[in-house]
């Protein structure tokens, strides 16, 4: 009966090894498909991550330029506030001389006679006229340099 019990554990233990080579070749068939998925997986991150490089360049380049350009912006502007300093400071001399102009030109019209107040009326006219001309000149050589640079801006 002991031969019995002998073969009936060792049957038993044959079977428990059989049963665990099978649970592990399972395991192994399951961890082979893992790797094959894990390889499809990394080569396909690969491609994503190529792709994404190549969307980064064009993205970079456009960030250069926009930086560029608010480059550009900003000593436009601070350009135009220059100008416009200037040209405060101009309107407020010009506004001082002729100012003084007309109070010269109102001294020597009180003590001369009509005669001299037509003369200095006419000057006046005429300074005036040529003013704004000058005026007008000036506004137009600004357009004309400004669509220059523009144009040269576009062009390069």
């Amino acid at each position: 009966m002991v031969i019995w019990f002998e073969g009936a554990a060792a049957v038993a233990f044959v079977a428990l090894v059989v049963g665990v080579l099978l649970w592990l070749r399972s395991v192994d068939r399951r961890m082979g498909k893992l790797m094959q998925l894990a390889e499809s997986l990394e080569r396909r991150a690969e491609v994503a991550v190529a792709q994404v490089s190549d969307l980064l360049d064009p993205v970079t380049e456009t960030v250069r330029t926009v930086q560029k350009s608010m480059d550009g912006i900003t000593k436009l502007t601070e350009a135009t506030k220059r100008i416009g300093e200037s040209a405060n400071q101009f309107s407020f001399t010009v506004n001082r001389i002729s100012s003084e102009l007309n109070d010269t030109v109102n001294r020597v019209a009180s003590k001369s006679g009509d005669k001299a107040k037509r003369n200095i009326a006419d000057a006046m006219g005429w300074a005036e006229v040529g003013y704004a001309v000058w005026h007008f000149w000036k506004d137009k050589r600004k357009e004309d340099t400004a669509a220059e640079a523009l144009h040269a801006k576009a062009v390069n």
